[in-house]
């Protein structure tokens, strides 16, 4: 009995399958575009590198200094300052002796890099100058972007979904047919930082120009074709 009720069951959902209409005919286009919006973010990232015979000493000097920085970044930036540990490492330092003869330990080098990270983007240059001035000896670099993505983000998007929209109208026109509902949409984002350009340090705080932050989106669409 239940085997007749299941093959009843099959029999019906291939008889409806069979009667199911050829999908429609349908056109894909994409759609491109890019907003470019100046950064209100930055991440600057400060490093002290201290060197000294044992790992213990090495290990103490850059403690020094490393804390020396931070102390007068916070006078700068402010108590909420947002400064955080992002590499420490200690290695071994080696001599360069002659040819078929074994390096040997010299000493030892410790690096602590801290990362800096501003909603003031004019502090960038004197975030670099006060670390320098307080002990830091490597700028490991300055990224830029934005603390909120949304907004540029729906307008690229929204630029891009009336291009892909307009593309498959052209593209109907040349068939000589015209585009009916938005069938399907696919889209997609990516956010490109400017390059630091940085002038040379003086007397004056180092000058630092943002650039600006380009977000780019695509939307693909599939439009039904009508007569």
């Amino acid at each position: 009995m239940y085997l007749t009720k299941s093959i009843l069951v099959l029999a019906f959902t291939v008889a409806a399958w069979a009667q199911l209409t050829p999908r429609n005919a349908t056109i894909t286009a994409v759609g491109d575009a890019s907003v470019s919006v100046t950064p209100d973010l930055a991440h600057v990232d400060i490093g002290v590198t201290s060197q000294a015979a044992t790992a213990q000493e090495a290990t103490s000097q850059n403690a020094t200094q490393s804390a020396a920085v931070i102390t007068a970044l916070q006078g700068l930036i402010g108590a909420g300052a947002n400064i955080k540990t992002i590499s420490y490492s200690l290695s071994p330092v080696y001599n360069n002796p002659p040819t078929g003869q074994s390096a040997t330990i010299i000493g030892y080098s410790v690096t602590n890099v801290v990362e800096i990270t501003l909603t003031d983007t004019t502090l960038i240059g004197k975030v670099i100058d006060t670390s320098i001035q307080n002990g830091a000896n490597r700028v490991q670099g300055v990224s830029f972007g934005l603390q909120d993505m949304n907004p540029p983000r729906a307008q690229a998007l929204k630029l891009a979904a009336t291009r892909a929209r307009a593309q498959a109208d052209a593209i109907a026109a040349g068939l000589n047919v015209h585009t009916g509902a938005v069938l399907h949409a696919a889209e997609g984002a990516s956010t490109t930082s400017p390059g630091v350009r940085a002038g040379v340090a003086s007397t004056v705080t180092t000058p630092i120009e943002t650039g600006l932050v380009v977000v780019s989106a695509t939307v693909t669409l599939e439009v039904a074709i009508t007569p």
